[in-house]
């Protein structure tokens, strides 16, 4: 027979059941105790892994927006710069300061094509440089057949978290957009695009 109990409702018919498991874990004698009192509208009841029973406001983390930077600048990549690593500075570029060391920096990246002529996929890349330092690749994105890809819209974003030790909140971090495409010789073409380019910092 299975264990509940049944508690029958004042009028109106119908009923309300709280019903025992078909096994406990170990076959242990689990008690729960009630909260002392009604919680508020929202809450939901939570244990303390004794077996004590309270309500509880859900919390939600949110993340908070220290430093918004963006940007918009045409670029342009001729038909001598080919390849991802061969990709053309854009100039297009943000500066931005970390106000805190374990800020999250979120990058987002997107460019609508001005030249529709036929020609290769063309690369969009995302460069980072601490206090003029050597700078590293940070993420990109392609797009085309490789063939005859033509221009097109392409974006992307990036997470970017704190190095090693947190951002140290003295130095300039510089974002900046490099643009090629593939392809070699005549296959190439002079592109032109219109880049976005937004650097939000967050505090976790």
């Amino acid at each position: 027979m299975t264990a509940k109990i049944k508690l029958n409702a004042t009028s109106g018919g119908g009923s309300v059941s709280l019903k025992a498991p078909s096994t406990t874990t170990s076959n242990a004698a689990v008690e729960l105790q009630l909260p002392v009192a009604d919680g508020s509208a929202g809450q939901f009841m939570k244990t303390d892994g004794s077996g004590n029973l309270s309500f509880a406001t859900l919390s939600v983390p949110s993340l908070k927006v220290r430093q918004f930077k963006y940007k918009t600048e045409g670029i342009t990549t001729n038909s001598n710069s080919g390849g991802w690593t061969n990709s053309t500075e854009s100039g297009h570029n943000v500066d931005i300061t970390p106000t805190a060391s374990d800020s999250i920096m979120l990058i987002q990246v997107s460019s609508v094509g001005g030249n529709t002529d036929d020609g290769r996929s063309y690369f969009l890349r995302l460069r980072r440089k601490i206090n003029n330092a050597n700078d590293d690749d940070r993420g990109g994105m392609q797009i085309g057949d490789g063939n005859n890809g033509g221009m097109q819209s392409i974006g992307f974003t990036i997470v970017d978290t704190a190095p090693v030790g947190g951002w140290n909140t003295s130095h300039v971090v510089n974002y900046r957009v490099r643009f090629g495409q593939d392809g070699s010789g005549t296959a190439r073409y002079d592109y032109s695009s219109t880049s976005n380019l937004t650097v939000i910092e967050l505090a976790p």
